[in-house]
């Protein structure tokens, strides 16, 4: 009886035993992995960076006349025409003077031009009747002439001097009123006077006089950024540009690349270097404001007809590591680079499977193109319809255990 137990105990543990080698053999042997089938699709390289919202042109407003503001007519966010009043002024008396001054130059070659008329008249009839020289009436009618010219010219100095300042006068002629108007159709960005404060005229130099209003042409707007110098040689002019800006997140304006700053720029305290780029809006909002900040992606390269793969089905393969071909031997050799990419292309009779058996799965050279942080641009070495290993590493290591 004893031996009887002992005999069905041992058989237990064979059969045992053999169930768990047949158990691990066949899984070993059925080890399968998720494929998917390549296919066509599209594909960018994509640059993310930060950056600024500005106005392409920007217009200082200075007075064209020293004097007092009296009234104020635009203020910060209005949108004003070209021609509108933004301001009143009331000038000093010296700049009323000059005013004053060649107005009377006027009346002064008004009054000269009649009594030059009038005698002219009477030389004429002189003339006529013989009893001047024609010399003594060529001067009359010359002397005619070059009031009526000197009315003119005052006219004129006046009307430039008064069209320069804007100026505006009362119905008595007792009072005159300098308008300050906009020159541009545009968005008031900032003002820096009230009313009462002195202004001074801006027209005697560039960089003199009181800076009144600044405005913006919301029509062309560009984000400012800066790139790194790692990433500077990637980005041309041309190049499409994704906008987000952070106060309306839900919204996408597109724009393109402008320019990119040939010199690079350390900012203090910072050891990196940096390319100023200008990216012209090409949707621009009057939702949009200068100076918010926003986030752009710049489209280096893209492909709207690539070969794609997911990125884990590529595995960069080098020198020291072994990528398999159908007899189980290394599929990949060095390079001058010492790197190569590999997929691993599923040989199964049924390639509609979802799952390839790892012995059917062989190692295929690929060349690369664009990537993104999902897919891989395949320039050669697949072709669209074959069927891939999703998980490249799994598969890799799985066969760097059978093939040690």
């Amino acid at each position: 009886m004893k031996k009887r137990l002992i005999i069905t105990s041992v058989t237990a543990c064979s059969l045992v035993a053999l169930l768990l080698y047949f158990v691990f053999t066949s899984t070993a042997r059925d080890a399968t992995f998720r494929i998917l089938q390549v296919q066509h699709g599209s594909i960018s390289d994509v640059l993310a960076e930060t950056g600024t919202i500005q106005f392409v042109r920007t217009v200082m407003v200075k007075p064209t006349i020293s004097g007092e503001v009296r009234h104020i007519h635009a203020d910060v966010g209005d949108r004003v025409s070209a021609g509108d009043v933004l301001a009143v002024i009331e000038p000093d008396p010296s700049q009323s003077l000059q005013l004053s001054r060649q107005r009377a130059r006027v009346d002064g070659a008004r009054i000269d031009l009649s009594e030059r008329a009038l005698n002219f008249e009477r030389k004429r009839a002189l003339h006529e009747r013989s009893l001047i020289s024609s010399e003594e009436f060529d001067q009359a009618r010359i002397a005619h002439t070059r009031a009526r010219h000197d009315l003119d010219m005052a006219e004129l100095e006046l009307q430039i001097l008064e069209l320069k300042v804007n100026v505006e006068v009362d119905a008595n002629q007792t009072h005159t009123a300098v308008r300050v108007l906009s020159p541009l159709e545009g968005i008031v960005i900032a003002r820096t006077v009230e009313e009462g404060e002195v202004v001074a005229s801006g027209t005697s130099s560039y960089t003199g006089g009181t800076e009144m209003f600044r405005i913006g042409d919301p029509d062309r707007m560009i984000v400012k950024s800066a790139v790194g110098e790692i990433d500077a040689g990637r980005v041309r002019p041309g190049q499409d540009v994704r906008i987000r800006v952070d106060a309306y997140p839900d919204a996408m304006y597109h724009g393109r690349v402008e320019r990119v700053a040939p010199v690079g720029v350390r900012r203090p305290g910072s050891t990196l270097v940096t390319f100023d780029a200008e990216i012209v809006i090409s949707d621009p909002s009057m939702e949009l404001q200068q100076g918010m900040s926003c986030d752009i992606d710049i489209v280096v390269e893209q492909n709207d007809h690539a070969v794609l793969v997911p990125a884990s089905s590529v595995m960069e393969v080098v020198d020291n590591q072994g990528a398999f071909n159908e007899q189980g031997d290394p599929a990949l050799t060095g390079s001058a680079s010492g790197r190569r990419y590999t997929v691993y292309r599923c040989t199964s009779a049924d390639p509609g499977s979802s799952r390839c058996p790892e012995s059917y799965l062989v190692s295929a050279m690929v060349e690369i193109g664009i990537e993104s942080t999902e897919n891989v641009e395949i320039l050669s070495g697949i072709e669209p319809g074959a069927h891939i290993a999703l998980d490249a590493r799994a598969v890799h290591a799985a066969l760097n255990a059978k093939h040690p």
